[in-house]
């Protein structure tokens, strides 16, 4: 039986150099820490549509849920950004096999929760009790929207609406 691995690895490694040149997939350069001052931080410096989705390592349903919310914005050919908090490691303790994940890869930002998880998942929302993913949909000038597990083409829609809508200007 032929070893097929080389060809197989040589398509893959070429599709991936085609959209690494597109700019198909943005890749973050770190894994940054989250930490108590960093989803205010966020908030305030908002200046486009964007989507933070809040995984862990364990969650089976989070690489999906990135990767067709990174399909999607790039499908869409939205002004929007799209960022990963993990929130069962901390910074430092596995940056290399975070930043090796094809998923997280995907993102223009990571972080890893660097503090108590409790506090910093109160922090973002009183309400959330650690499931993941835990997606917030953040546009300038609008209440965040908030999923519970793999946001529905529904939801996004919602977003997108939302993100497209002229930005009300303080009085």
């Amino acid at each position: 039986m032929k070893n097929y691995f080389p060809k197989v690895a040589a398509v893959v490694l070429c599709g991936l150099a085609v959209l690494a040149g597109s700019g198909a997939l943005a890749t973050p350069r770190a894994v940054e820490a989250f930490d108590a001052r960093s989803w205010q931080a966020l908030q305030v410096s908002l200046k486009q549509p964007t989507v933070v989705v809040f995984s862990a390592t364990w969650c089976p349903t989070c690489p999906a849920a990135i990767e067709e919310l990174a399909q999607d914005i790039r499908q869409r050919k939205l002004n929007a950004t799209l960022q990963a908090v993990v929130i069962d490691v901390a910074p430092g303790e596995k940056d290399t096999a975070l930043m090796g994940q094809a998923h997280y890869r995907m993102t223009d930002r990571l972080f890893a929760f660097s503090g108590q998880a409790p506090a910093l998942r109160y922090i973002v929302d009183p309400k959330w009790r650690g499931a993941t993913p835990y997606v917030v949909f953040l546009t300038p000038g609008a209440p965040a929207r908030v999923v519970t597990g793999p946001p529905t083409e529904d939801d996004i829609d919602a977003w997108v609406q939302l993100s497209a809508r002229p930005v009300p200007k303080p009085r």
